[in-house]
């Protein structure tokens, strides 16, 4: 039995415009009188590096400040409406699941507690999955990767993900390492020299990996 793993945001759906959006949305309805001042942009920012886990010192008080107004509260409650599938996305899905394979949700965590979850549940893509797994970190990622493992030890692994880089830290031999074109994301040339890597433009393009899947292992 194959197991597959599939990141979300840009792998089965598209956020990256239902971000600006909320965004923008978040901020209008909490602090409305930043919209026309010269401060929007200052806020835009620093609300965009929090939700990507990468702010910065300069930006806590203003962070301080979107938290007490409910700013933060309230991307996380409009961004799961804007968020759309991808092509082919969820059909891909359960047309594994009927194929009998394993289907688990390992993605990122949001830096909302819990987000990730509530996103899968706004999007109704919760219960599209055999199991939800979520990191932190890189390291995270590793030690969940390893438990997957030792929960199937001998059945081939495909991991389907839009970044690239994640697939460096992997050794494993019985792993197919296949990353959605994105976009918004580059390349990484070490990996095309891996016989265990593949770059696909649609997710239909699984069901046919799949198929010679099966074929090899019988």
């Amino acid at each position: 039995m194959t197991v597959y793993l599939f990141d979300f945001d840009g792998t089965l759906v598209n956020s990256h415009q239902a971000v600006e959006k909320a965004l923008q949305l978040a901020i209008e309805r909490t602090i409305p009188a930043v919209i026309e001042s010269d401060l929007y942009d200052e806020y835009y920012q620093a609300l965009f590096l929090f939700i990507k886990g990468k702010l910065t010192y300069r930006h806590l008080g203003v962070i301080h400040e979107l938290v007490a107004q409910g700013t933060i509260h309230e991307y996380y409650r409009l961004m799961p409406k804007f968020i759309q599938d991808l092509p082919n996305a969820r059909r891909t899905v359960r047309t594994l699941k009927r194929r009998g394979r394993t289907v688990i949700s390992f993605s990122g965590e949001h830096t909302y507690p819990g987000g990730k979850v509530i996103f899968l549940k706004k999007t109704n893509w919760y219960d599209e999955f055999d199991s939800i797994i979520t990191f932190k970190s890189t390291r995270d990622m590793l030690q969940k990767f390893e438990g997957i493992r030792e929960l199937y030890p001998d059945e081939p692994i495909v991991w389907v993900d839009d970044s690239p880089s994640r697939f460096t830290y992997i050794t494993d031999e019985n792993t197919l390492l296949v990353q959605k074109a994105s976009p918004y994301k580059h390349d990484v040339a070490i990996l095309f020299e891996r016989d265990n890597f593949v770059k696909i433009k649609n997710l239909r393009e699984l069901l046919e990996i799949d198929e010679r899947l099966e074929e090899f292992l019988r």
